[in-house]
């Protein structure tokens, strides 16, 4: 596997691809329907990874290198559940183990170190969650999934030129949807709305918003109001529900994927409780798309090292939900922040 960088946090910048602690972590790579009868090849925290089907209900992840020759084995084929690699044919099976060399008799040995670097990998909210090495980290609870009151509704995959915990940053603030978000729901929105508040938690920290005016619902061109209910699950999970005045939920599942420092794919699905009149499905999916490239056209210009201590930005009041997640992410990435940091 690729080396590990040695400045996981540099001067109060913490760099995604150093710190050993994400590469505990569960992130979300693929949509599990984007992996087919051939293999794909993501990147997670600067690694190549592949993904194939052993098996129609199993998806299997390893380094995505032919110990061979390291050829990329997302560009070969699955044959009989094992990964070909393109080069010389090898085929490995689900645990990674060399299954065959066809320019060898099936009784001649092969080299010990002829095997993958196997990942673990689960499927849940419809995604492929990677780890890159064994830890503690769990998946987000949400009840809404299993709610039979509920629909999924997969929204995509959006790709930033920035990193991960900028994105969740973003996620924690709301005073900047009158100018980003002008165009989508926050059109002549005041911008002085009440404090969020920010609770730490066992999972990461949660935020509650007060009720405010939005221009537009998701599913309608009419202005209403929303109250808003956050959870950042460490690193690069939020769960974010908003209660509208007409009475609908829509909960946001963003997963971010730290591919390298400097890029991150968001994996974003939406459940509503409209299943008794659905809305188009559609018109969901344009509505966050649209809110999403709003974002990514401010988060794309920002550096994507992410200053931990607080003392490196200036903050006002309204700030409290990002300093809480600094604080956390800090702990969580086993970071000491310094004296006088709050």
């Amino acid at each position: 596997m690729d080396s590990l960088r040695t400045d996981a946090v540099d001067h109060g910048i913490l760099h995604v691809t150093a710190a050993p602690a994400l590469r505990r972590c569960w992130h979300p790579v693929a949509f599990a329907d984007d992996v087919g009868d051939a293999p794909i090849g993501r990147r997670l925290l600067g690694v190549p990874v592949v993904l194939w089907r052993p098996a129609a209900d199993v998806v299997a992840a390893a380094v995505d290198r032919c110990p061979h020759r390291w050829s990329p084995l997302s560009t070969g084929r699955v044959v009989e559940g094992e990964l070909e690699c393109p080069y010389h044919g090898w085929r490995f099976d689900d645990r990674g183990q060399l299954a065959a060399v066809p320019q060898l008799p099936a009784t001649a040995s092969t080299p010990p170190s002829a095997c993958l670097q196997r990942l673990d990998a689960r499927r849940w909210a419809g995604m492929i969650w990677v780890r890159l090495e064994s830890g503690g980290d769990r998946l987000p609870v949400v009840p809404e999934l299993d709610d039979p009151t509920f629909r999924s509704i997969r929204v995509g995959a959006i790709d930033y030129t920035t990193s991960a915990p900028v994105i969740i940053d973003n996620n924690t603030d709301a005073t900047h949807i009158a100018y980003v978000h002008a165009g989508s729901f926050g059109a002549d929105q005041d911008p002085r709305i009440p404090v969020s508040t920010a609770t730490r938690t066992d999972f990461g920290i949660r935020i509650d918003s007060a009720e405010m005016p939005v221009a537009r619902t998701p599913t309608s061109q009419r202005p209403g109001s929303r109250r808003a209910s956050t959870e950042i699950w460490l690193p690069f999970t939020q769960v974010t529900r908003l209660h509208y005045s007409d009475g609908a939920t829509h909960v946001l599942l963003k997963g971010c994927c730290p591919v390298d420092d400097g890029s991150t794919t968001v994996h974003l699905t939406v459940l509503r409780n409209d299943v008794n009149d659905p809305q188009p499905a559609e018109a969901i999916v344009e509505f966050e798309l649209a809110v999403e490239r709003e974002d990514r056209a401010i988060l794309d210009t920002i550096p994507a090292g992410f200053p931990l201590d607080p003392r490196l930005q200036a903050h006002v009041k309204f700030d409290r939900p990002g300093i809480a997640y600094r604080h956390a992410l800090a702990e969580h990435v086993g970071h000491r922040e310094p004296e006088g940091s709050d």
